[in-house]
């Protein structure tokens, strides 16, 4: 079994080392991926294969470069298609948050936007670009900077995050649920437009 990074467990060496072995006795010539021998290594080889008494060790040494240089070879489309595979991934959760119909943020501990989806853009009337960068509560009602840092302060303390209501100069008003990230260094937040006169948190 490969680790997260897509390189070989003890257990999957194994496996590998069979698959190279199998490969090499069906004639199955190596790809070169994880490269050549040098021309000295090569010559080497040759001068103990013409030599009776290590013939049969260049040989044998042979054998076993040919069969690591295949499992060079199956490591290299493994890795390569574990990449393909993250990036696959990563391509479709990005979609998802960057057209989600909900407003994402994702915020520093000090109150600034580092990242905002389309529908955060739409809500503040920005683009999601112009989000980056700026501290949320330039974009909210006068007044509201210290209901913000207590969401965050609430997000920050409380494994299940912290709900709350923000207002904006417009009049509307915000439904939030923010959340600490995982690693602690930012704050994930949904903000869904809800009726003015909706105190509720």
């Amino acid at each position: 079994m490969a680790n997260t990074h897509g390189y070989p467990t003890a257990e999957s060496h194994d496996r590998l080392r069979r698959s190279a072995k199998d490969l090499i006795e069906h004639g199955v010539a190596p790809r070169n991926h994880g490269g050549n021998l040098s021309a000295e290594a090569l010559q080497l080889l040759y001068e103990r294969a013409s030599k009776p008494e290590s013939a049969a060790d260049a040989l044998k040494l042979l054998h076993e470069l040919q069969t690591y240089q295949v499992e060079l070879d199956l490591l290299y489309e493994q890795i390569q298609a574990n990449e393909y595979e993250v990036n696959e991934e990563l391509a479709h959760y990005k979609l998802l948050y960057e057209q989600a119909p909900a407003a994402y943020l994702i915020m520093a501990n000090d109150g600034e936007i580092i990242e905002g989806n389309q529908a955060a853009g739409a809500l503040f009337r920005e683009s999601d670009v112009t989000l980056k960068g700026i501290a949320l509560s330039l974009f909210l009602a006068p007044g509201q900077r210290d209901t913000l840092n207590t969401l965050l302060q609430n997000a920050r303390e409380h494994v299940d995050g912290a709900r709350g209501l923000l207002k904006l100069p417009d009049h509307r008003a915000l439904a939030v649920h923010a959340r600490s990230a995982a690693t602690r260094d930012s704050i994930l937040m949904i903000l869904t437009e809800t009726p003015a006169h909706d105190e509720t948190t």
